[in-house]
């Protein structure tokens, strides 16, 4: 029960404050929106596209890796950071090669905007280094340090675009700029993390470290890279095959959509640095259920209400939104079994079958996009992320369920105990408030 308690009241802290980033989504989104326009909108997510695209997929599955490795190992903490950033800084360079090499076909010919993207590039890297020090955070359960960085990124993101718009000094360059930022500095939540809290913490200066780090990390890496590419390669995309005003709208729905998933995400990060320093099935099953519930109750309610407030926030222009967002929508409530039963495979060591599942995704999804999105713009987009979805999400509970010999549907039907796990996390939420002393 103790163990249990400390896992529900680790999901409450960093879920919630994982709750800020899209609650700080739709409120900063109006902003940008109606600051930059529909075009202007779309450029921003262009110019950010190559920077979100290499903080998610250019660290050869370092992060997991150090979840991983840190949460068995958590002595080695010192030596495992120092490695995996020297390897991450190395293809963060390499795929910045990359991007000023594309620069002109990404930005459809735009000098401007391909000068932005380039910038942003730049700053990947040390963003980069703050993701190798959130996966270390996760493997050590220092659920209060991950909880800090993800409300100080959300807080100055908010505070620096409202005062931009404001002041009317809101335009499409510092935007990129407070986007790209914003989670740099809030990598300082980190800074004690080598400290040796426990006096465990030594420096093994041998390359047994790496060997261990890279034998997990290259079998994620494909899972990794293909999540992000499912996840951007539509913002990369949508402006050469449709327009940046499709751009702009799909961005808006994404924004909306990324609730549920959000949320999921890292209720997945909290199971997998639990799950992997003590694997336990039934948590893994009731975690999958519970999460998938309050997906779909909280998209339904979005979905619902989108048509009465979405012109209202966002701008009249931006009701062409709505059909993709529903299914978006959809999509993120399809990807909450996939991504708990991913954990489960990282968790027990077989990330290489979750890397199948995402890159059989990753195909259905450029396909759909290259044969959807020049004829209906967002919503072929949205459509191809839906198919996309459903067929790693199958593969993945599938193959989690054979991992621990348990059925499928368990990682999907709702049983009438999962009231209960809702109602303990309730007492957890009451427990993480400031509680009132008599004087």
């Amino acid at each position: 029960m103790a163990q249990a308690s400390s896992y529900q009241r680790a999901m409450v802290l960093v879920t919630g404050t994982s709750l800020l980033v899209p609650v700080v989504g739709l409120a900063t989104a109006p902003l940008l929106t109606h600051a930059l326009g529909v075009a202007g909108r779309g450029e921003a997510g262009a110019a950010m596209a190559p920077n979100l695209l290499i903080v998610g997929g250019a660290t050869l599955g370092l992060p997991q890796a150090l979840t991983y490795y840190l949460a068995k190992r958590p002595e080695h903490t010192k030596a495992a950071l120092a490695w995996a950033t020297a390897v991450a800084v190395v293809l963060g360079l390499l795929t910045l090669g990359g991007v000023w090499f594309a620069r002109g076909y990404l930005s459809d010919g735009d000098l401007g905007l391909a000068q932005l993207m380039v910038v942003g590039t730049w700053l990947a890297l040390p963003a980069l280094v703050v993701g190798l020090l959130r996966g270390a955070a996760t493997g050590r359960q220092l659920w209060g340090a991950v909880a800090i960085e993800r409300a100080l990124n959300s807080i100055l993101r908010v505070i620096l675009l409202a005062v931009l718009a404001g002041t009317g000094h809101l335009d499409v360059v510092n935007a990129v700029l407070v986007m790209c930022l914003a989670p740099v500095v809030a990598g300082f939540a980190y800074v004690g993390l080598r400290k040796p809290a426990d006096a465990i913490l030594t420096d093994p200066a041998t390359t047994g470290v790496l060997n261990d780090l890279l034998g997990f990390g290259v079998k994620v890496w494909l899972g990794s890279v293909a999540t992000m590419l499912m996840a951007r390669m539509s913002q990369l995309l949508v402006t050469p095959l449709s327009s940046v005003e499709q751009l702009g709208l799909l961005l808006v729905a994404i924004t909306i959509s990324d609730v549920p998933y959000i949320v999921t995400q890292t209720i997945r990060e909290v199971s997998f640095g639990v799950n992997s320093a003590e694997s336990d099935s039934d948590r893994m099953t009731t975690t999958s259920r519970v999460t998938t519930l309050l997906a779909v109750s909280g998209s339904f309610v979005l979905a619902a209400s989108l048509p009465f407030w979405i012109g209202f926030v966002f701008g009249q222009g931006f009701t062409g939104a709505i059909v993709p967002t529903w299914l978006l929508l959809i999509s993120s409530c399809l990807a909450v079994p996939g991504l708990i039963a991913g954990a489960v495979l990282d968790s027990v060591g077989k990330p290489g079958l979750k890397s199948a599942a995402l890159a059989v995704a990753l195909l259905t999804n450029v396909a759909g996009l290259l044969l959807l999105t020049p004829p209906l713009g967002a919503v072929g987009a949205a459509l191809a992320a839906l198919v996309s979805t459903l067929a790693s999400t199958v593969f993945m509970v599938v193959a989690s369920a054979r991992a621990l010999h348990v059925p499928a549907l368990s990682f999907v039907l709702t049983e009438r105990r999962d009231i209960d796990v809702l109602v303990a996390t309730l007492r957890n939420v009451r427990q993480l408030l400031p509680s009132r002393k008599a004087p």
